[in-house]
């Protein structure tokens, strides 16, 4: 929720909070004053994976992802991204693939491979636009293994 003096409250979803690298949708006079999260249900389990080189070093691609399955079966997933391109993104192409599969690793891993689909992730000096679609798909299928074994 953002908060401005002269106009009060509004919410922002998060799809369209973060417009750009470092840019949220915030007016200048505006200061976000909390975020509302949905509470996931039963069966949900969550896990974060990230690489990076150093342990005080922002990850070169994180991977944040939430999944419920019942009987072995993936029912829903969330999955986002960090430094896939210039804002956080969703990996819906995971979420779509991953649903009503059995929880197993071969299963994860193929869908993972979608993981940097729609994505445009930067090149700089911690590595080229394609090593970290590789990391993406790499750290995606972790995230997913991680998550429902819990």
């Amino acid at each position: 929720m953002a908060r401005s003096a002269a106009r009060g409250d509004r919410e922002i979803p998060a799809a369209d909070f973060f417009v750009d690298y470092l840019t949220s949708a915030l007016e200048p006079d505006e200061l976000l004053v909390g975020i509302r999260l949905p509470k996931l249900g039963p069966g949900w389990t969550a896990h974060y994976e990230k690489f990076h080189r150093t342990a005080q070093a922002w990850a070169i691609v994180g991977v944040a992802c939430a999944v419920r399955r019942e009987d072995g079966v993936i029912q829903e997933s969330r999955i986002g991204l960090t430094n896939m391109g210039s804002r956080p993104v969703r990996a819906s192409a995971v979420e779509r693939n991953v649903q009503g599969m059995t929880a197993t690793a071969s299963a994860f891993r193929s869908a993972a491979q979608h993981a940097a689909d729609g994505t445009e992730p930067p090149t700089d000096l911690h590595g080229s636009a394609d090593y970290r679609r590789h990391l993406a798909r790499v750290l995606t299928a972790r995230a997913l293994s991680t998550a429902a074994a819990r």
